[in-house]
């Protein structure tokens, strides 16, 4: 018999999880208590922060326990920002550039064709004030005094130094410079939004690359304003997608959104973007000439000045570009990792692509930073845009540890609160009496079911898609039976 006094996991703990307003700053928020099971509606916006794991939960556990191995630490920088950043909207920008007001004035519109969302007005207002207004080598022209983020931890921060504002644990506080091994190479500075899937992100790309264009065009002899843009990605179909932030393309986000005044239209096609693929960072084989590759040819090794020719084309005159990560998760700094050696199978064959990933973009990073012959930046700032920041298993950091640029959030419960997004269903339903629901944890039932007829050949053991297919298809239909029941 089933055990039918154990406690269920609230698939949805309140009826109308929709608070806010999609286009201003929440003003409230729902807060869960773990202890009753019951949600209540709390004023003012949620403190930017993020959940993780103090162990690993065994599979033995009731239901409910299932979401209580966990602690919660606030992003202190990010809080910081908010504060800030609030205050120099509300003093409509000022000590902006006229083009950035412009510019800021007419993203917040509340008559335009299409609105844009609040987080993606945020996220670029929080870019645009660090990188016109507060980085050191700026001049903050906002007249305010009592900053929540000093200029003093700004300075640390970009120095990779801890800041005052931190109080969290000995080994982790927030940063903008990512450091590489090499001491004698230039650090990246590095600005991070995390925002949730589905709320924007290729906008607020083609915000800030508007933000970029404009001032250039206005300032023509500033390099504090790239008007070159490097867009990252991880594969051939996000890159696809993001051919809109091309300012000469027919579907151009820049006209579909209205982003830019007319007057300023003109000074979008001043700039160039480039978007490509983190595989274009890979060494080029020193026998390659041209397309072909020729035994008899030696070109040795590649320089940075030759890497910055072949990946930038032309952009590689316009140095400093600034550099926008999509996905930016993927690109991050590879360290030793000790438990790495625990893992095998498919653990091990995805936690090694992940690595190789990671470590062909940011040295592809670091080289294009380091390109320029008089020593100066070759990157202005790099912008990673991701719904998930966080270090992976067996990266060296602990998992699901925030990387530590974040300078603006708003995450998936933030974006369900402002109906953004649609809301998560857990496929939980289960008359076994198991203690863990089948489909709370499908993907490892799964591949400890799995016969050697249902893998792949090869080391990695993955099993082949229809069999995945097969054995996901009964937790698939129940989602969508909860969504079907709720319709009708």
């Amino acid at each position: 018999m089933p055990d039918t006094t154990q406690p269920e996991i609230p698939l949805q703990p309140v009826e109308r999880p929709i608070i806010c307003a999609p286009y201003d700053e929440p003003a409230e928020h729902w807060q869960y208590d773990r202890g009753s099971g019951t949600a209540f509606r709390a004023a003012g916006r949620r403190p930017a922060g993020y959940w993780y794991k103090t162990d690993r939960v065994g599979s033995q556990r009731g239901q409910r326990d299932l979401f209580e191995d966990e602690n919660h630490d606030d992003l202190p920088l990010v809080n910081a920002l908010r504060d800030d950043v609030r205050r120099w909207r509300e003093a409509d920008y000022r000590g902006a550039s006229n083009v950035t007001r412009e510019l800021l004035r007419h993203w917040a519109r509340a008559n335009a064709p299409r609105r844009l969302f609040f987080c993606q007005r945020e996220a670029v207002e929080t870019l645009i004030y660090l990188a016109e207004l507060r980085l050191p080598g700026r001049t903050s022209r906002t007249g305010f005094k009592n900053f929540a983020l000093t200029d003093a931890d700004l300075r640390l921060l970009v120095k990779g130094k801890r800041p005052s504002l931190d109080a969290g644990t000995a080994d982790f506080h927030p940063t903008l410079c990512d450091q590489p091994a090499d001491p004698d190479l230039q650090a990246l500075i590095r600005l991070g939004c995390k925002m949730a899937t589905g709320s924007g992100k290729t906008v607020v790309m083609a915000m800030l690359i508007a933000w970029a264009f404009c001032n250039r065009g206005v300032n023509r002899d500033s390099r504090q304003y790239p008007n070159a843009v490097l867009v990252c990605c991880p594969n051939l179909t996000v890159k696809e997608r993001l051919g809109v932030l091309r300012p000469e393309a027919e579907d151009n986000y820049y006209a579909a959104f209205d982003l830019v005044p007319i007057k300023y239209r003109p000074l979008l096609q001043q700039g160039k973007v480039l978007v490509t693929n983190w595989h274009g960072f890979g060494a080029e084989s020193e026998h390659k000439e041209g397309d072909k590759t020729f035994a008899v040819v030696n070109k040795g090794p590649e320089t940075t000045e030759d890497f910055a020719n072949r990946v930038l084309k032309e952009l590689a005159e316009r140095m400093p570009i600034l550099v926008l990560n999509d996905e930016g998760h993927h690109c991050w700094r590879p360290k030793a990792r000790p438990e790495a050696a625990r893992l095998t199978g498919e653990d091990k064959a995805t936690l090694e692509a992940e690595v190789r990933e990671a470590t062909v973009w940011i040295d592809g990073l670091d080289k294009l930073n380091n390109a320029p012959a008089d020593g100066s930046r070759g990157i202005s700032f790099c912008v990673d845009l991701s719904a998930t920041p966080f270090f992976i298993q067996g990266s060296g950091y602990p998992e699901g540890r925030p990387f530590p640029w974040i300078v603006s959030d708003f995450g998936l419960v933030d974006a369900i609160e402002s109906g953004l997004v649609k809301i998560p269903r857990l496929p939980v339903q289960d008359t076994t009496g198991r203690p863990d629901p089948a489909y709370f944890r499908l993907w490892e039932r799964m591949r400890a079911s799995l016969q050697p007829g249902e893998l792949l050949p090869g080391r990695a053991k993955k099993p082949k898609p229809e069999v995945v297919f097969g054995k996901v298809s009964p937790a698939l239909i129940q989602i969508a039976g909860q969504w079907v029941g709720r319709f009708r």
